[in-house]
């Protein structure tokens, strides 16, 4: 494929049809003689139009504030993908349950601790929780608490200053 340079090329590459030029004078000419002819341009504007124009667009423009708004998400896909979703959340629940039942002593009791100690109960709140015969003082003089535990209770929560004897 041979590359033309700019400086070789020799034509502008616009060609006029045959006879374009001897014609052209005779077409002006009969375009000329049209337009005397008629009078009128085809196209009528009605009488007093562009005194209601005004009022005309200003109703349209007015009534058009009322239009139908599509939704993206219709309620009823909504609802039925909720309730299709309902129903497998309760067949899954109703044929695999779990075998493992959760009770009270599997609770660990740091757990509780944590979840009284950080809830901010006052003592009136905790022994409400009590019946009477748990709060009876016989219960809390007759548990012996092992020497080893006050120990290992003392060496985690107590300051060293605070053991120290003046």
């Amino acid at each position: 494929m041979k590359q033309n340079k700019l400086n070789t090329i020799k034509t502008s590459g616009f060609k006029t049809p045959k006879d374009y030029f001897s014609q052209v004078e005779e077409q002006i000419l009969n375009e000329v003689k049209i337009v005397d002819k008629v009078d009128q341009s085809g196209f009528d504007v009605p009488e007093s139009y562009f005194d209601t124009v005004e009022s005309a667009i200003l109703d349209t423009v007015a009534s058009e504030s009322d239009t139908k708004v599509v939704r993206l998400f219709p309620w009823k896909k909504i609802m039925y993908s909720t309730a299709v979703a309902a129903v497998l959340i309760l067949m899954f629940s109703l044929f695999f349950k779990s075998s493992d039942h959760v009770s009270w002593d599997d609770l660990e009791i740091v757990s509780i601790e944590n979840y009284l100690e950080y809830e901010d109960y006052t003592s009136n709140e905790l022994a409400s929780l009590l019946t009477d015969d748990e709060l009876d003082n016989d219960n809390f003089i007759d548990n012996e608490i092992p020497e080893t535990s006050i120990e290992d209770y003392l060496l985690d929560n107590a300051e060293l200053e605070d053991l120290i004897i003046e």
